[in-house]
């Protein structure tokens, strides 16, 4: 485990970001774990937040022309990345999100922020099933834009329809899916934390059924 991934973890597990119980997803799994980057509600965590997507996206080389993050927790993703980029990295990047319903008067239309032109990086917090990643893409590219990579802070590694969604999704549309961290990357965490091994035996449990 490479030194971003073990700071990002130790990140979500000292603010709660990543926490441990039981939980009913909108799967209508219960999970013993949930991971909610909305918990990152002040100005320093979030700051922090998108430092560790900013370093992600510079440390793997990844290129696109502008930002997109779905409403709604991607709206700040997209918006304070896109700040960490130019702060930390002197890269300047536009980004735009989309609203939920289409604006008819003043600024009309879906989308706030920089026009969706050329290649977009879609940011999001989590992906399970990809249902909300494969919306982003099916809206991007019936407004003229073309989705080519997306990056999470967290892939659970879970099942789309016949496959894992994050493989899923990467197949099927041709962009590539990449996480911060994922589901594996936690495990070989609590591994070496005896003090978890309650919550390494029931998410080890957990990924026996859901995992792909």
């Amino acid at each position: 485990m490479n030194d971003l991934k073990k700071q990002f973890i130790e990140f979500t597990l000292e603010h709660q970001i990543l926490r441990f119980g039981n939980f009913s997803l909108n799967s209508g799994r219960e999970s013993p774990y949930f991971f909610n980057t909305g918990l990152c509600n002040t100005g320093k965590l979030l700051a922090s937040l998108a430092d560790f997507y900013s370093s992600f996206l510079v440390k793997n080389s990844i290129d696109y022309d502008f930002i997109f993050g779905p409403a709604y927790k991607g709206i700040t993703l997209a918006t304070s990345i896109s700040n960490s980029l130019y702060n930390s990295h002197s890269t300047n990047k536009p980004f735009c999100f989309n609203r939920k319903e289409a604006k008819t008067h003043g600024e009309a239309g879906i989308f706030v922020g920089s026009a969706p032109k050329g290649r977009a990086l879609i940011v999001d917090d989590v992906i399970s099933s990809g249902k909300s990643i494969i919306e982003s893409i099916d809206l991007l590219s019936v407004n003229g834009a073309k989705p080519s990579s997306i990056v999470v802070a967290f892939d659970r590694m879970e099942l789309g329809i016949d496959k894992r969604a994050s493989i899923e999704i990467s197949e099927k549309y041709k962009i590539q899916v990449y996480s911060i961290i994922t589901l594996d990357d936690i495990i070989d965490f609590l591994k070496n934390n005896k003090m978890m091994s309650t919550e390494l035996k029931l998410m080890t449990e957990y990924m026996e059924l859901y995992k792909r």
